[in-house]
């Protein structure tokens, strides 16, 4: 499937929709057979086939506005929910809200402790502390998830299929797995609690029994984790409070 991307802003061809304030989207074309508009972390993205006109494209977009600026309200207010890594602030971590305390120091560290996520650093601006923090979820995410992930790998039977685990910053997807056997994880997910990033885990191993979602896949997830639905709705509900 191949794709081309394209920035526009809603360009109305009559009165009618010029009397419309414009929204900001992305359209994506693919060899896909409906439109769609997709919202998600503050930018909309409309999904639409190769042969598909601009300004079919326009009426479209137009069609469904009330429905985007609702969607961008909501977004907004979960902007509002996300973790705030200034001192007094707060974050997820392991499912948990807890209080952020910075400190100017002469050396960078990160650490819980006493119930709180104390962060040192040299600056105390927050684009300083949110890189130390994002070091330090990467730390604890490869000190933890590798261990786990093998350790199911072996109890399925696919140590085999396994090769390895990598860590990438995505904006849509927790974890993937690759045809070759190489588990990649979102290192964000280590503020979510123990069971969701456990249902991840399982998630991803199962494929490299399943490289799909068949019924045999789920099945499978279900096996090693009967509660899996109930994790995928804590993502649904709390992931824009695991995304800084």
């Amino acid at each position: 499937m191949t794709h081309s991307n394209q920035d526009l802003s809603i360009k109305p061809s009559n009165d009618s929709l010029s009397e419309q304030a414009p929204i900001p989207y992305t359209v994506v074309r693919s060899r896909r057979k409906t439109m769609a508009i997709h919202v998600q972390h503050m930018e909309v993205e409309v999904r639409v086939p190769l042969f598909v006109t601009k300004k079919q494209i326009e009426r479209f977009v137009y069609e469904h506005k009330q429905w985007m600026l609702s969607m961008l309200e909501h977004k907004a207010e979960q902007e509002g929910q996300k973790p705030r890594l200034v001192d007094g602030g707060s974050i997820f971590y392991k499912g948990k809200k807890i209080p952020v305390s910075v400190q100017k120091a002469t050396a960078e560290s990160v650490a819980l402790r006493d119930g709180q996520l104390c962060i040192h650093v040299r600056n105390v601006e927050e684009a300083v502390i949110t890189r130390a923090v994002q070091r330090w979820l990467q730390q604890q995410a490869k000190q933890f998830l590798p261990e786990r992930t093998k350790a199911l790998a072996q109890y399925l039977g696919h140590s085999d299929k396994f090769k390895e685990v990598v860590f990438r910053k995505t904006k849509t997807k927790w974890g993937h797995c690759t045809v070759d056997g190489r588990i990649q994880y979102n290192w964000l997910i280590m503020m979510a609690p123990d069971a969701v990033i456990d249902y991840m885990i399982c998630h991803e191993v199962c494929h490299l029994r399943h490289m799909n979602h068949s019924k045999q896949f789920w099945a499978l997830v279900l096996s090693v984790c009967p509660d899996y639905r109930l994790y995928q709705n804590w993502l649904k509900k709390h992931e824009h409070r695991l995304w800084f």
